[in-house]
């Protein structure tokens, strides 16, 4: 009889801390949208643009560290203004980040910051050229896929997050005949909020 019960209370102990691994390392989703500061590195004349940021996340802990990893699917505006005129390159891309964070703080304390860093492909689902309001399309010039890196550095405050991050591409953005080095730099400051 005793057997039993040691055996009824070693599997009841097994399952709850079965369940609790699995909820430590169960996503946390959520959502941001912000603004980019977007230009073209490389490129004589490129200015920076205003662009949209926003998209969805899953964080996923890692147990018993300060460490995540943080997918991401976003829609991001990137592109540039042409110094001294009303010209302005504009490609928007579908862009997957895959982030390591790292958060600092007491266990406990609803401010937490973080670091983060790690590479991105961006899918090219729009590009356009504009002057003085009048816009065509530009996707002959620009190319499909863009990747590159992503660091930041942020806060998390409760369910909500605020992050200021530079997006740097590591391939050319134009198609090979038009390229010269030119590849996507971006500023963003965004705002998520964890469900």
């Amino acid at each position: 009889k005793r057997n039993i019960t040691i055996i009824g209370v070693l599997t009841g102990l097994l399952l709850l801390l079965s369940t609790t691994a699995q909820a430590q390392v169960l996503p946390k989703f959520g959502v941001k949208a912000g603004i980019n500061y977007s230009t073209f590195n490389n490129a004589d004349g490129a200015e920076y643009k205003a662009g949209f940021l926003g998209g969805v996340y899953a964080k996923i802990n890692i147990p018993g560290t300060p460490a995540a990893i943080q997918p991401e699917i976003l829609y991001a505006q990137y592109g540039a203004n042409a110094e001294g005129t009303d010209g302005k390159l504009s490609v928007d891309y579908v862009q997957v980040p895959v982030l390591a964070k790292f958060g600092f703080g007491a266990p406990g304390v609803n401010i937490k910051p973080e670091v983060f860093f790690g590479p991105y492909a961006g899918f090219n689902v729009n590009s356009k050229l504009e002057d003085s309001g009048i816009g065509v399309d530009a996707d002959e010039f620009f190319k499909n896929t863009d990747f590159g890196v992503v660091v930041g550095a942020g806060v998390q405050v409760s369910k909500l997050n605020f992050e200021l991050r530079y997006t740097a591409g590591l391939t050319d953005v134009f198609e090979d005949a038009y390229a010269d080095g030119e590849k996507n730099g971006a500023f963003a400051l965004a705002v998520g909020i964890n469900f």
